[in-house]
Parts: C-alpha cells; structure tokens; sequence
C-alpha cells in the first residue's frame, strides 16, 4: 500500500479517469484504496502549465485530555521520551 511518505512519484497508473458534465472527476478505486481517500476528503486543486494537481488537505489536529491537570500527571506525562520525541539536543 502506498503512503504518503511515497510523495516521488513512481509514475504507476491506476487507468484513466473523465470529466463528467457536473465537472466531476471520479478518481480510480485502487488508487483511492491505495492512499487511504473516502468520501468527504478535501483537496487543493493545483495548476502547474497544462497539468492538474490534487493536494489532499490535512485535517485539523484535536486536543485529546484524559482530564489530568499537570500537576495530576506530575512525572507519568513524558518520562522516558528522550530523542524518539524531541530529537537530538
């Protein structure tokens, strides 16, 4: 399955795609199975010369809270996350 961390284009085809006369453009199935697409996700349409380019739109990152305060968590939140986490200092 393809991710996008594949963002270099490998140049595989998924078939050919049309227009309808709604203006609609249903892309393949395998495709949209490969990369994960349902219905309702957005994307940035994009002109670059004669070629169309569809950027899918992240969605919005939520804040999840076990309703600990800080000072509830005191040293359970993070211990040990070193520089998987944060990186290299």
């Amino acid at each position: 399955m393809s991710t996008p961390d594949d963002a270099d284009t490998n140049g595989e085809e998924y078939g050919e795609a049309e227009v309808n006369d709604r203006g609609r453009l249903t892309i393949p199935k395998p495709l949209r199975d490969d990369l994960g697409i349902e219905g309702g996700t957005a994307f940035t349409v994009v002109r670059e010369g004669n070629t169309i380019r569809l950027v899918r739109q992240l969605p919005e990152l939520q804040t999840v809270s076990t309703g600990r305060s800080r000072e509830e968590w005191g040293d359970d939140a993070f211990r040990d996350a070193g520089p998987t986490t944060f990186g290299e200092n």
